[in-house]
């Protein structure tokens, strides 16, 4: 186009439009509408059987409205996820309404509730007496589990009740996020409190001292030995989602990690259904970056 071209304008009340729809107000609403759906999604995936479950003879799930949902999930499942979906929903529905507004820190406030409200999911399971944490074969493939879910989840369980386990994931846990006095002061309170013995503090206290003066070592040991290896873009498919294994700075070996999920898989899945959906859903929020 040459300079001394004119461009027409545009329809002036289309501009008007497009203006207040692209405001920050607009956006605010969109995105808290946005999380809205996302929770809906996750009631939809992994909540619908506690929901069915506890439905009258004449109710179908697809016919019941979600406050009927939600209401279900409070009297019958657990009352604090249950809340945490009906505020993101009050929040999320007034983002699809054209006189509705959404202020940007209640955004956030559900923006913070919806990350969470799977790993909460995850820590409700673990408090059902039948999953205590230690008591199922579910040790290897929860370690695969980015670090900020493992310690989130961890550190929530460990309210409720605490014991050996749990010492031994979350200060591991701790020390591979590079909280190496956090691990140390765990230690120290779980001994203190009668969960775990001097001989097994002595012994964990030496096991992450080895890991933290070594972990540099040992994630260029693993770089080199993952790449170009297909273990690491490995696909598993739960018939539900769709997700890949994790691997670099945080399991070593990445082919044996890949080979122990896959035996696992094969051998538990009828085991741990609810557990694989969890895990399978938590790993879609994997950032982590693989060779």
């Amino acid at each position: 186009m040459e300079n001394n071209e004119i461009l027409m304008p545009i329809n002036k009340n289309f501009i008007e439009v497009f203006e207040v729809f692209m405001d920050n107000n607009q956006r605010t609403k969109i995105r808290a509408n946005n999380v809205r759906q996302y929770t809906e999604g996750i009631v939809d995936l992994i909540l619908k059987d506690k929901i069915v479950a506890n439905l009258k003879p004449n109710e179908i799930y697809e016919g019941i409205n979600w406050g009927r949902k939600i209401k279900i999930l409070q009297e019958n499942y657990d009352v604090q996820i249950a809340n945490n979906i009906q505020e993101i929903f009050r929040i999320g529905g007034d983002g699809s309404h054209f006189n509705g507004t959404v202020k940007d820190a209640d955004l956030q406030i559900i923006i913070d509730k919806a990350i969470h409200i799977v790993e909460d999911i995850f820590v409700k399971y673990f408090l059902e007496r039948e999953h205590k944490f230690g008591s199922e074969n579910i040790f290897t493939i929860f370690s695969m589990l980015p670090l900020k879910h493992r310690i989130y989840i961890l550190e929530n369980v460990s309210k409720h009740y605490m014991n050996m386990d749990i010492v031994d994931r979350l200060s591991l846990a701790y020390a591979k996020n590079g909280e190496n006095n956090k691990a140390i002061d765990f230690l120290k309170e779980s001994l203190k409190n009668g969960v775990i013995d001097k001989e097994y503090y002595n012994g964990k206290l030496r096991s992450i001292n080895v890991l933290v003066n070594n972990l540099d070592e040992l994630y260029k040991q693993n770089a080199k030995y993952e790449k170009g290896q297909e273990y690491s873009k490995a696909i598993v498919s739960s018939g539900l989602l769709v997700v890949g294994l994790p691997t670099s700075k945080d399991v070593f070996d990445t082919a044996k990690a890949f080979q122990k999920f896959s035996d696992w898989f094969e051998q538990d899945k009828d085991k741990y259904p609810e557990f694989i959906n969890l895990f399978l859903y938590l790993m879609q929020t994997d950032t982590r970056q693989y060779e």
